[in-house]
């Protein structure tokens, strides 16, 4: 992103957007949350680096427009895509990111069991509908070798498991939400935990263990990949 104006689409509380403009000749992070950008230009400076709602981003033109784990978030995917390319100048290119749904949904019969995601994808269908907007289309597995993957696998196919039930297709979102709170609300009351459990202070120990044996360092981006969290797509304004 070296000597590249840069724009950060969904940057959030602006962590992410801050660690781009390391590289970035400059960068705008816009979110749809005031409150989000009211904590990112306090926690976040740079001479580079600018932030702002989506509401306030006016018809300016980006060499790269980054967005990640936010397309999972709109109601209309064909629109946002649409919206991101007008945005890109001649040679730009958009890259987004998202969940891989291949463990984390049922195929055919399951929704998204977090309340906030509209719609998952997975390598072909995210591909299929970029592919509507531009020519040049590339979508990487995101993984790694290390065990952190298959745990999280592991994780997310008993998810999809126990919270089936409240996330079967034919569901009206309102539906699908108002079930998923109760089933959580219930969870959570059974699994209340005890003042003073040892066995809680245990887990929460061997969690962070386990989580500091890893780093950035251990991501990997591959076309092919058996076991992928995420999908990277990168995707080039060839007009």
């Amino acid at each position: 992103m070296k000597n590249k104006k840069v724009l950060d689409f969904g940057c959030g509380s602006g962590y992410g957007t801050h660690m781009l403009s390391e590289n970035a000749d400059s960068i705008t992070g816009v979110d749809i949350s005031s409150e989000a950008i009211d904590y990112a230009k306090k926690e976040f400076s740079s001479s580079n680096l600018r932030f702002k709602t989506i509401s306030e981003l006016k018809n300016e033109k980006f060499d790269v427009i980054t967005s990640f784990q936010v397309i999972e978030h709109v109601p209309d995917d064909r629109e946002y895509t649409a919206n991101l390319k007008k945005m890109l100048n001649p040679g730009g290119v958009l890259i987004i990111s998202t969940p891989d749904k291949k463990h984390r949904l049922f195929k055919y019969i399951q929704q998204p069991w977090n309340i906030f995601h509209l719609k998952e994808y997975n390598l072909e269908s995210l591909q299929n509908m970029l592919l509507k907007h531009f020519k040049d289309v590339e979508v990487l597995k995101i993984g790694s070798e290390s065990d952190l993957v298959l745990e999280e696998i592991k994780r997310t196919k008993k998810q999809r498991i126990i919270v089936l039930p409240s996330t079967l297709f034919f569901y009206p979102y309102s539906v699908r939400v108002s079930l998923l709170k109760l089933q959580k609300n219930i969870f959570d009351f059974i699994k209340k935990p005890k003042s003073g459990n040892p066995k809680n202070a245990v887990q929460s120990t061997a969690k962070n263990d386990f989580l500091s044996e890893y780093s950035y360092k251990d991501i990997i981006f591959k076309k092919e990949m058996q076991y992928s969290t995420d999908l990277l797509a990168i995707c080039k304004n060839e007009e």
